[in-house]
């Protein structure tokens, strides 16, 4: 019987200038794994209950949502716009099916499948889309609609991230080849994926704040 211990998790990317090994969790399988499965399941839930209720919306025009808070904070009325609606359908029902192929990938890691470089560049192009669509609707459902959507936030929440890490790795792993691997500002970007994550994060909370103050003000 083989009793050879299994080879260990990859967990270093050697530093091009120094020759020393940099530390960096989105190396590994399984904790990149993790993280996908728990942004996508999170992001799945919001987007499948805001598509619960975009159909009780429409079987009752009049019905209270969950996630109607007040008058700033209302699923139910983004729902009315256009905008909810950019492909011909509900936009919810993307979110829907877009999260499955970073939760199966992330799965894939778990189990510690080996997953060749093209599909997380794949993933990355993806992820990339669903970042694009988020700032879209950000942008139109605070400055143009002028009303926000809770569940919209949590699908936010958990893009955003997503697509820092999955970009990180895919630069360390030398996914977009070696003249990205190898540069300097790009490797110190990627170790500060979730530094600039919630960055990212804090300037969206801060532009829904500014621009709901007359809310916000009557907490204090």
């Amino acid at each position: 019987m083989n009793t050879a211990p299994a080879p260990a998790e990859e967990t270093f990317d050697d530093d091009f200038a120094t020759g020393t090994p940099i530390r960096s969790w989105v190396l590994r399988p399984t904790a990149l794994g993790i993280f996908l499965i728990v942004g996508s399941v999170v992001g799945f839930l919001a987007a499948f209950a805001l598509s619960v209720e975009k159909y009780w919306k429409l079987e009752n025009p009049d019905v209270s949502l969950s996630c109607d808070l007040n008058p700033f904070f209302s699923c139910g009325s983004v729902m009315e716009y256009p905008q909810s609606q950019l492909f011909g359908f509900p936009n919810q029902l993307l979110g829907v099916a877009a999260f499955i192929f970073p939760l199966l990938l992330g799965v894939l890691l778990v189990a510690k499948a080996r997953i060749p470089g093209w599909v997380m560049v794949g993933l990355n192009i993806g992820l990339a889309l669903g970042v694009t669509l988020v700032m879209f609707l950000f942008y139109t459902s605070i400055y143009v609609i002028g009303v926000g959507c809770p569940w919209c936030m949590v699908v936010w929440a958990m893009t955003i991230p997503m697509f820092c890490a999955v970009t990180a790795h895919n630069a360390l792993a030398g996914n977009f080849g070696s003249g990205i691997r190898d540069n300097a500002v790009v490797r110190v970007l990627a170790r500060e994926n979730i530094a600039i994550s919630v960055v990212w994060l804090l300037i969206i909370a801060f532009c829904i704040v500014i621009q709901f103050w007359n809310f916000f003000s009557t907490l204090f």
